[in-house]
């Protein structure tokens, strides 16, 4: 039987294949065109609508700062559109500008933005330059402002913000142990042999000594005796030495009363 060979073998066409992929390319990249073309139409819709109008800023959370003050700062106002506000942009600008803000949060509601104010609480107070300010334990100093002035918590005398930070650190921790004696005392700073001293409001000094965080508790609960016991029995007391607690005694100096003429 004789070999039948073609002359020429050609290649299979695909011509079919290739227009159908590019067919369904083109309807795919149509699709995406009409559908970001619709959303464009729909987002300038929206803008536009009255449905996203700003009718209520709700401003709470605020002791000091007043609810104007705060919307002055705002970068949007009642009868903007609310999608169109830079929430996180009047976040900082307002944390910038009122540092007497530990935190503010700003949302968005239905034709509304809520703005909720956390106001920072003065654990003690520092000259800031030649103007008294608040500090909290975060060491952030911040303006006075209403009932901050007439706080009972101490004032941190120092000439440097090491000494400030110590200071403070010391206050954290010694506040929970004293309680409400933090009230009494009206000045805390360093002496001259670097150790704590107290001013209460009642004149006394206090030379606290070893500041040792394990051995505070039982100090303060006998600092507490030797003060009360001193206060029964003298008038005035000019300081209390506390320095030699670690050897079980500490000094009580009453101040001398001046004759009356």
């Amino acid at each position: 039987m004789a070999d039948i060979t073609p002359a020429h073998s050609y290649p299979r066409k695909r011509g079919g294949r290739i227009s159908k992929a590019f067919i369904r390319l083109l309807l795919f990249f149509t699709a995406l065109f009409f559908i970001y073309l619709g959303a464009n139409k729909l987002a300038g819709a929206a803008a536009s609508s009255d449905v996203f109008v700003i009718k209520d800023i709700e401003i709470s959370g605020n002791k000091n700062l007043s609810k104007a003050e705060i919307k002055e700062l705002l970068t949007f106002k009642i009868g903007d559109n609310i999608l169109k506000s830079d929430l996180s942009g009047a976040e900082k600008i307002i944390k910038d500008l009122k540092p007497e803000l530990k935190e503010i949060s700003v949302k968005r509601g239905w034709q509304k933005i809520t703005v909720k104010l956390y106001e920072r609480t003065p654990e003690a107070f520092v000259l800031n330059g030649k103007e008294l300010c608040g500090i909290d334990f975060e060491d952030k100093i911040f303006p006075l402002r209403g009932y901050m002035y007439s706080m009972q918590v101490p004032e941190i005398i120092c000439k440097t913000a090491q000494e400030r930070a110590d200071l403070l650190k010391f206050i954290k921790i010694f506040k929970p142990i004293c309680k409400d004696f933090i009230g009494n005392i009206a000045e805390i700073k360093y002496g001259l042999a670097g150790a704590i001293v107290f001013k209460l409001r009642d004149e006394t000094d206090v030379f606290w000594g070893d500041t040792r965080e394990q051995q505070l508790a039982r100090k303060f609960d006998k600092f507490g005796k030797i003060y009360i016991d001193a206060k029964a029995k003298h008038k005035q007391i000019e300081y209390i030495d506390m320095t030699f607690y670690g050897s079980g005694r500490a000094v009580v100096k009453p101040k001398e009363e001046t004759a009356r003429l």
